[in-house]
């Protein structure tokens, strides 16, 4: 087994939540790709599952920039679910790839922080097109 990173394959780094007032926040997600560092900001409400819509939409927009914009992705739907058990962050992303428009899921348990599986399910989503995108 390698213990050299992946250079093909995007990392979680972290995600900071700023609070700017009562209404609105700001969520700062920081991905890796080797020694490269990807970082992106979103606002949104406060309330219900802005937090979690600022994170999803920090780290695509930051998927989006490390992939140098060879494709496109934007989210369509945030959820908490529970499936077989576990507790899940759930999205939904539309994908603009080689001339086609797709819809592709990705989640990841939630064991920690929200924002945190948030943000991996935003990469388990996209990480397929990335790959791809990067092989060009």
């Amino acid at each position: 087994m390698s213990t050299t990173p992946d250079r093909s394959r995007l990392r979680f780094d972290r995600a900071t939540v700023i609070e700017e007032t009562a209404e609105r926040c700001r969520v700062r997600v920081t991905l890796a790709l080797g020694q490269l560092i990807f970082q992106n900001d979103e606002e949104q409400a406060a309330e219900g599952n802005g937090p979690l819509k600022a994170a999803a939409v920090a780290a695509l927009k930051a998927v989006q920039q490390a992939a140098a914009d060879k494709f496109t992705c934007s989210l369509v739907d945030l959820d908490r679910v529970k499936a077989l058990g576990k507790d899940l962050i759930a999205v939904l992303v539309d994908v603009k790839f080689e001339g086609r428009d797709l819809q592709v899921f990705g989640s990841c348990p939630i064991t920690g922080s929200e924002i945190d599986a948030t943000v991996r399910s935003a990469l388990n989503a996209t990480n397929r097109f990335f790959e791809l995108a990067m092989r060009e």
